[in-house]
Order: structure tokens, then C-alpha cells, then sequence
């Protein structure tokens, strides 16, 4: 096809668009419906996964070095947690000294005859640790226990809680993927119905454009851009929408989190992923349009 004729059946299809207003206008209110679903159902998925991924990174491998550990055997550990700090593996640490152990056992202690002839000495130092990657825990472990200044018997981890957690990540990315594909499915039925009463009124010119020799293709493409051009602004509406939408909620909840002291459970700002809420629109909404147009238009070409 040459790219004058394109030129000649883009224009035709976008200005189809104008010239069939009622039909468009209810291609472009089902696209913008489904997608402004599509995009609030979206935003509360990652929301929850990047709380709950958040709360993965908040877990700490917790151990303590043997009380009799020597010098040699603290430094050694220390210059292990450093290099795995620099590395990349470790996210950040804290490190409890003997006096700050005895110290804090003092305050949590109620009873402070069972402090009576122990000193620092007797306590053993403590690390608190964030790994980057929390999914890497049990090789970072397996490495601690190598070390003979680390007590084996002192070394603990929320494994439970981060299986948890890691199972209902996957559960919501499966949720997040049905969603897309049920709401996807949905629209390209509701949208090729609606664009196949506009193709049915043009039918006879269709079937005059068959005989006259015409190919599929050229007679395809006009609507195909109409299509197009329905489902790229339906997206950009849906868009607008979503952002207005979710903002309201955001506050909402965020302002009941807080009243409820979950103040550690906020909802991301709109600007954190607007660009790929956008982008998932426009693609979402030009292909169910492609396609709603592709299949409306096949069952004419069999002249």
C-alpha cells in the first residue's frame, strides 16, 4: 500500500470519528469505564504490594556473637557485615555494643535484682540487620554461621512472616494479571458490539467497495484508525478520571490510617506511577480499539 493511500485512509478514519459522533461517543464511554476500573484496580494492587514489599525490607536478621568471642573473632564479623554492607547485600545495620546490651536489658527489666553482679562483660554484642533483597536471607545466614565469633544458636529471622508476605505478593501480581485479562476481554466484546452497529450502517458501501475490487486491507484501515482514535482518547479521559478519582481515596484512607495510628500504611502519591498508568491506558485503550474494529469489520468482508 503506498503511503499516499495511507495518508488518504488515516484522514478517512479519523474523520470518521467526527462523522459517526453517537457511535464514537459510546465506544469512548465503554473504553474510559473499563480502563477508569482498570486503573483504580491497578493502583490498589501496587499499593498493596509496595506496602507489603516495604514490610518485607523492614525485616531484620537479628544475631549475637558468643560472649566469649575474642577481638579477632568481633572484627572479623564486623568486617563482614562492612563488606556486605558495600556490596549491596545488606540495606543497613545496627550494632549493639556489650555495654549498650547491659544497658538496655537494664531498662527492660522490671525487676532489677536479676541484674545484680552481671556487667557489659557478661553480655554478648548484637547486630541488627536489613538485607537488600529479604528473598536472600537464608544464604546470608548459612555465610553468618561460618563465622566463629557468631553464635548459631542466636541467630534469628521472621522466615514465616516473609513467606507470608511473599505469598500474598504473588497472589495479587495473579490478581493483577486476571484483572487485566478479564477487564481486556470484556472490552474488546463490548467495544466491537458497539463499533459493529457503526459498521452495519455502513455495510452497502462495504459491499460496493468489494466489487469494485477493492482488498480487505484498504477497506479495513480507515476503521481499524477509527478504532485507534476511539481507544487513544478513552484512554486519555480514563486517565484524567483516574487521577481525580484516586486522589480523593488516597486522602480519604490515608487520613482514616492515620486517625486508626497505621500510620506506617500510606497510600503513594498519583505522580509515582502516572507515567505508567498512561501508558498502560493509551496502550490498553488503542489495542482493544484495533481490535474491536478489526473483528466488527471481518464478518462484512465476506461478500
Amino acid at each position: 500500500m503506498k503511503i499516499r493511500t495511507l495518508r488518504l485512509l488515516t484522514k478517512e478514519g479519523v474523520a470518521n470519528v467526527y462523522k459517526n459522533k453517537l457511535m464514537s461517543a459510546a465506544s469512548m464511554i465503554t473504553i474510559t469505564t473499563t480502563l477508569f476500573i482498570l486503573g483504580l484496580v491497578l493502583l490498589i494492587i501496587v499499593n498493596v504490594i509496595t506496602n507489603l514489599e516495604a514490610r518485607k525490607r523492614e525485616l531484620q536478621v537479628i544475631f549475637y556473637l558468643k560472649v566469649e568471642a575474642t577481638r579477632l573473632e568481633e572484627e572479623e564479623v564486623a568486617m563482614f557485615i562492612e563488606n556486605c554492607k558495600a556490596s549491596g547485600i545488606i540495606a543497613e545495620y545496627q550494632h549493639e555494643s556489650r555495654e549498650q546490651a547491659y544497658e538496655n536489658a537494664r531498662m527492660n527489666l522490671k525487676n532489677e535484682s536479676l541484674m545484680e553482679g552481671l556487667t557489659p562483660e557478661n553480655f554478648a554484642e548484637g547486630y541488627f540487620v536489613k538485607l537488600s533483597n529479604p528473598n536472600e536471607s537464608d544464604q546470608f545466614i548459612a555465610k553468618l554461621k561460618l563465622l566463629s565469633g557468631v553464635n548459631s544458636q542466636w541467630i534469628s529471622y521472621p522466615k514465616q512472616e516473609l513467606e507470608r508476605i511473599s505469598g500474598i505478593v504473588h497472589v495479587f501480581n495473579y490478581a493483577a494479571i486476571f484483572v487485566l485479562v478479564v477487564l481486556m476481554i470484556i472490552s474488546i466484546l463490548l467495544i466491537s458490539n458497539t463499533i459493529r452497529l457503526t459498521v452495519y450502517a455502513r455495510r452497502k458501501e462495504i459491499e460496493i467497495m468489494k466489487y469494485v475490487g477493492a482488498n480487505d486491507w484498504f477497506i479495513r484501515f480507515p476503521f481499524i484508525i477509527e478504532g485507534m482514535v476511539i481507544g487513544l482518547i478513552g484512554a486519555l479521559i480514563a486517565y484524567l478520571l483516574t487521577s481525580q478519582a484516586y486522589g480523593w481515596i488516597k486522602d480519604g484512607l490515608n487520613n482514616l490510617f492515620a486517625s486508626i495510628r497505621i500510620a506506617d500504611l500510606q497510600l503513594m502519591d498519583f505522580g509515582q506511577f502516572a507515567i505508567r498508568i498512561l501508558v498502560v491506558n493509551i496502550i490498553f485503550g488503542m489495542t482493544i480499539g484495533v481490535i474491536g474494529s478489526f473483528m466488527s469489520v471481518k464478518k462484512h468482508l465476506n461478500v
